[in-house]
């Protein structure tokens, strides 16, 4: 088996790869002679080895060329000069970090970046399953999304109250699943619109209440969309302050570096300290946390809306004077219950 590459003049020439008398090159086969069955049977082998072993080879060619401290000033130009774009290489490097003793050989290399983001325990559970049901990448990936479903309603919470002024970021879903599991999903369990609308949030709101619910500049015109999820709460869209994040996103259309938050009422809930109020357009450097918002926007919230009770949606951490309902909340027990009575 011979791969030397040859060099003539200002052309590279890559000898192919010969199993008996197939010679496997970069664009097919050339086949020598009368082959037997029997060798047409070991090519063909080969081959779907090949196919699938492939993204295995790479991604651990590229961690160990990563891992050499005396390669580091060589290592990004091969792998710069080499057939691979930036996201492809980002993506193979999350799927090699997943160790070899969890790889499962009958489970194809690009399932396995449905779990590359997620805890050891649950890549072994996930993979398990995979290999067991032969589930494909997408069946895979609902089958995930099901069990973090399930589990939020294990554990939800009552919520109990009613609040003036809410704060939510919502976990909207995204289309952005690619295999490096660095889409939002990776991330936490996101809620459709329709599930967004059915949380009972008018059954928590004081009849005057004003709303901060954060939208990303993809889903500010869908539909369904941010609009409906603030009405089924009981609110009217006012205005918006705009979050400039100073470092850019790389997007599909523009880089994105901002996020907007947008403010509703229900009922008359002006500001009850109106003075020196912020501009529309807000910078705050961003965090390297995922979907983290920065806490300067809470702090204006509370400086010019001064009486309470404050309610945070889909929280990640406490807050002093506030009651922050976790990114668990799918439904709250007694009003669904309530509601399907």
């Amino acid at each position: 088996m011979e791969t030397t590459p040859i060099v003539r003049g200002e052309t590279r020439i890559e000898r192919p790869i010969t199993i008996g008398p197939y010679h496997f090159h970069a664009t097919g086969i050339d086949i020598i002679g009368r082959p037997s069955f029997q060798q047409h049977a070991a090519a063909g082998a080969f081959a779907k080895r090949a196919h699938k072993r492939s993204g295995w080879w790479l991604a651990d060619w590229l961690r160990y060329g990563d891992s050499r401290d005396d390669w580091q000033s060589k290592i990004d130009q091969v792998v710069d000069s080499s057939e691979l774009s930036e996201k492809t290489a980002k993506n193979v490097r999350a799927i090699g970090a997943i160790p070899k003793s969890r790889r499962r050989e009958t489970v194809d290399f690009s399932t396995h970046g449905e779990v590359a983001a997620l805890e050891a325990d649950e890549q072994v559970e996930f993979l398990n399953l995979a290999e067991e049901r032969q589930l494909s990448q997408r069946d895979l990936r609902l089958a995930i999304r099901a069990s973090r479903r399930r589990k939020v309603i294990d554990g939800q919470a009552v919520l109990e109250g009613m609040f003036r002024v809410l704060y939510a970021d919502p976990p909207w879903i995204y289309g952005d699943r690619p295999p490096s599991g660095s889409g939002a999903e990776q991330h936490y369990p996101g809620l459709s619109i329709e599930e967004l609308c059915r949380l009972p949030v008018a059954a928590h709101t004081t009849p005057d209440a004003v709303l901060f619910l954060w939208v990303t500049a993809p889903l500010m015109l869908a539909n369904p969309g941010p609009r409906e999820v603030g009405e089924a709460w009981g609110f009217t869209y006012k205005q918006q302050w705009v979050w400039d994040k100073v470092d850019r996103n790389f997007g599909h259309y523009s880089n994105g570096n901002h996020e907007v938050l947008t403010i509703w009422t229900r009922g008359s809930c002006l500001p009850d300290n109106p003075h020196d109020l912020p501009d529309s357009v807000i910078p705050v450097k961003k965090s390297n946390v995922h979907s983290a918002k920065p806490e300067e926007f809470r702090q204006l919230i509370t400086r010019h809306w001064t009486q309470g009770p404050y309610l945070e949606l889909f929280g990640r951490n406490p807050a002093k004077g506030w009651t922050v309902f976790g990114n668990d909340a799918k439904l709250w027990h007694q009003d669904a219950e309530r509601r399907s009575a």
